[in-house]
């Protein structure tokens, strides 16, 4: 019983560490950072926000929620002259994103129900399943942050015609990557209480059944004195032993 709480609580700190650092993640701007000689800038760019560090030390940054924002930083007149802050394919990784961040909200809220039904093995099953989908969801964004990342039109930054600098990848999806890995740690210990509580609950039973049958056998000699132990005794050992094998007298010929 201590090791299903122990792996349960467990599970439950890496699910919280992995959800806190996705959020880290998306809240930051640095998914790709470049620096641009030409301006003197550090120039990063989120799934929605996008930062820009000014000669002077100043710190601007702009933000995209619905399409009408979006429609402005993609709009033909800024892309004619330099890269927009933004593009589609980050929204959508943005907002598959949220999806995962919803699954995982869902694990922790199947642990408050597994803590206050300890004997049912479905809340710590949808508990397990809901980690996968998150798992799942944040390991495939990331892979489609890293293929459109390295896309020639999405992987320089351009400032003139001859200003043209090559993004890299920065610490918010190195943050992500982190998150998903200790998502995948969390699975697994997951599935292995799920199979602990699977075999206990087993073996729980079978001696529920064991105790049963000899409470029946009990009782049941109890208000019947009169019969041979033999049948009881039958009955607990589940069948008869063999009979006892016949010596035959070996003859010899002359």
């Amino acid at each position: 019983m201590k090791t299903h709480l122990i792996l349960s609580y467990a599970i439950l700190v890496l699910t919280i560490i992995a959800f806190l650092l996705t959020a880290a993640a998306l809240c930051t701007p640095a998914w790709q950072v470049v620096y641009a000689r030409e301006i003197r800038q550090w120039v990063q760019s989120g799934l929605w926000l996008s930062c820009q560090t000014r000669p002077n030390g100043m710190y601007s940054c702009t933000y995209t929620f619905s399409h009408d924002d979006f429609n402005t930083y993609f709009s033909d007149e800024v892309s004619g002259f330099r890269t927009p802050s933004f593009y589609p394919w980050q929204r959508t990784l943005f907002h598959i994103y949220l999806i995962s961040q919803a699954f995982a909200m869902l694990s922790l809220i199947s642990f408050c129900v597994s803590v206050s039904r300890k004997e049912s093995k479905l809340p710590n099953i949808l508990r397990t399943v809901f980690l996968v989908l998150a798992a799942v969801i944040a390991f495939g964004c990331l892979i489609a942050f890293a293929v459109y990342s390295y896309m020639v039109e999405y992987r320089f930054f351009h400032v003139s015609v001859s200003g043209i600098y090559e993004k890299h990848r920065g610490y918010s999806w190195y943050i992500a990557l982190t998150g998903a890995f200790v998502y995948l740690v969390a699975i697994i210990l997951s599935v292995i209480n799920v199979l602990m509580q699977a075999r206990d609950s087993s073996a729980t039973m079978s001696r529920q059944n064991i105790n049963s049958s000899l409470q029946s056998d009990f009782f049941e000699y109890q208000y019947h004195p009169n019969r041979s132990m033999e049948s009881f005794e039958d009955r607990f050992a589940m069948r008869t032993l063999p009979p006892i094998p016949r010596q035959e007298k070996k003859t010899t010929m002359f």
